[in-house]
């Protein structure tokens, strides 16, 4: 595997299970007091949480184009925006100091990808 496709797994797991399946199933009262808004933003969070779906499905197709020796430029960018925005959303609005660890986790990945992107080759390389 490459050192993108595993940045990619890792993704896709970390975001599946810590942001998408909590937003998905919490019950909404819990998902309320989870996020600190009234019960009736948890229909938000829902769909927030299926765009990350879409989201995935795209690191998805990025990673079947590793496996075949294709640098996913596309699902690169694409990740880039996602995170590195992600990032300064948590940090412009002050969510950054009650999310740590996502602000750190998103950040993390955001560079991730732009040493990606910098370097397609090494990227691609075999672990």
């Amino acid at each position: 595997m490459t050192w993108l496709g595993v940045l990619l797994v890792f993704k896709i797991a970390t975001t599946a299970l810590v942001v998408v399946a909590p937003l998905l199933l919490l019950p909404p009262a819990r998902l309320a007091a989870r996020l600190a808004v009234p019960a009736a933003a948890s229909g938000l969070a829902r769909l927030y949480s299926v765009a990350l779906l879409a989201l995935l499905v795209g690191y998805g197709g990025g990673l079947v184009q590793t496996w075949q020796g294709v640098f996913p430029e596309g699902v690169v960018w694409m990740g880039l925006v996602s995170n590195g925005g992600a990032t300064i959303a948590l940090l412009a609005t002050g969510w950054a100091r009650r999310h740590p660890a996502l602000t750190a986790l998103f950040g993390a990945i955001a560079l991730g990808l732009a040493g990606a992107a910098l370097y397609p080759d090494h990227a691609m390389g075999s672990l």
